[in-house]
């Protein structure tokens, strides 16, 4: 699943100045969970007086027994002769979505404590995304050093470490006198927490442990790509596993689980396999500037011009969706998109200028010509219109940089290999001279 489309789920919250989403797979998971958790665990936890699951189906094993031994008998009956209470039905369901939407809140506080540290150690965070398989924190940069990037990957497991071991403390000391329905609560969450961390520090990249291992092998071998390569193909062995043990259950009639084990199997190597060749791709577009990949004869309209004017002398003659806005003193001002006009009536184009549909120039939608490509190209992937205007410090237009652009350098570069310098003067020349 690409960060492009884990960035644009529903926006629930901003903390500490980070916007959590919720991508639509959220809601899948929550509604399994909560199925999962009140026709499975809970009833298997109330038989145990909202304990251990394994020693509920124990008794519900004996109680089988019983039941098989002694036909006709109620059900209440049974329960009374071994002195269990089942709960109400709606119990079960009120609990589940509780543990289900719990559950999330504590994969967030895990994404969360990724997240701040890596805000203080000065590495960009663009927010934090809850999806099908838990939450992504979509950190903008890589750590700059081992030390950094292992504090960093640290963080979330002793998160999820710490709720464990709360919920866990609180359970053991307050099971005598507390509900049943709430030391289930209490014993799923300490539970589920120290799973989460256990599964996040299995050493494959891009889970947490294969980050750590990632920032040992960085500082020992002080090459930081070919300690991803190692923690990226430990990642894929890990997804391997995930799928054979998939595999496995399908020959023993299970599968669901054994849906999800490949599915979760397929996710985890799709991620490692990306998670290195983005390594490779930032590494090949080092040194690199807007400057470097911009079309200087960019086609550019005035604010005033009409909407009717722009979409006939424009959007059908240039064959683009967007513009950059000039004025007549060549400042940029903004970014006109066909989408913005086509929000406007058709009836008022003829009275509605562009400077009416067009979006002011930003940090998101503009780049400087000395920033760094990668950061370009990252912006670009999350722009919606075709490529980004490239404004100098004065507010002119430099020209413009598209994926394309990139795209190209970045296969010309990768031929011409170590060999080929880079021309610094920036962007491509206008003519090509003959000797006479």
């Amino acid at each position: 699943m690409a960060n492009r489309s884990l960035a644009s789920g529903w926006p629930i919250a901003r903390l500490f100045g980070i916007t959590v989403r919720v991508h639509v797979t959220w809601l899948i998971i929550v509604a399994l969970l909560t199925y999962s958790l009140a026709t499975a665990l809970l009833p298997l936890s109330s038989l145990a007086g909202g304990g251990w699951w394994g020693s509920g189906l124990q008794i519900q094993q004996r109680m089988n027994e019983y039941a098989e031994t002694h036909p006709g008998m109620p059900q209440e009956a049974i329960h009374k002769r071994f002195g269990v209470a089942m709960w109400p039905q709606w119990q079960y369901w009120a609990l589940g979505l509780i543990g289900a939407l719990g559950l999330f809140v504590c994969v967030l506080a895990h994404e969360l404590s990724h997240s701040l540290v890596a805000k203080q150690e000065g590495i960009p965070v663009e927010g934090i995304t809850l999806f099908i398989f838990g939450g992504m924190a979509r950190i903008g940069g890589e750590a700059p050093t081992p030390d950094v990037e292992f504090k960093v990957a640290a963080a979330g497991p002793l998160m999820s470490l710490a709720i464990g071991a709360a919920c866990g403390i609180m359970y053991v000391g307050g099971r005598a006198f507390l509900p049943p329905q709430a030391a289930a609560l209490l014993f799923y969450f300490a539970f589920i927490n120290l799973l989460l961390m256990a599964f996040n520090l299995v050493p494959g990249f891009p889970l947490d442990g294969g980050r750590l291992l990632r920032a040992v092998l960085w500082k020992v071998l002080d090459n930081f790509r070919q300690a991803t390569w190692v923690a990226s193909w430990c990642g894929r062995a890990v997804a391997g596993v995930l799928i054979l043990v998939g595999a496995v259950n399908v020959l023993f009639g299970g599968l669901l689980g054994a849906f999800w084990w490949v599915v979760i199997g397929l996710f985890l190597w799709q991620a490692a396999k990306a998670s290195y060749e983005q390594v490779r791709f930032r590494e090949a577009l080092k040194g690199l500037t807007a400057r470097d990949a911009l079309t200087e004869d960019a086609t550019s309209v005035e604010p005033d011009l009409t909407l009717d004017r722009l979409v006939q002398d424009f959007f059908y003659r240039c064959r683009s969706r967007s513009f950059p806005v000039v004025d007549a003193d060549g400042q940029v001002q903004g970014i006109v998109r066909l989408r913005d006009v086509r929000s406007l009536p058709t009836s008022d184009w003829h009275l509605r200028s562009v400077r009416d549909a067009m979006r002011p120039i930003a940090e998101t939608n503009a780049v400087s010509p000395d920033e760094a490509l990668t950061s370009v190209f990252q912006k670009l992937v999350q722009a919606d219109g075709d490529y980004l205007p490239v404004v100098t410090e004065d507010g002119r237009l430099a020209g413009v940089v598209t994926q394309h652009d990139v795209m190209n350098l970045l296969q010309i570069r990768s031929e011409l290999g170590e060999g080929g310098s880079w021309p610094r003067a920036g962007g491509p020349p206008r003519a090509v001279s003959r000797a006479e």
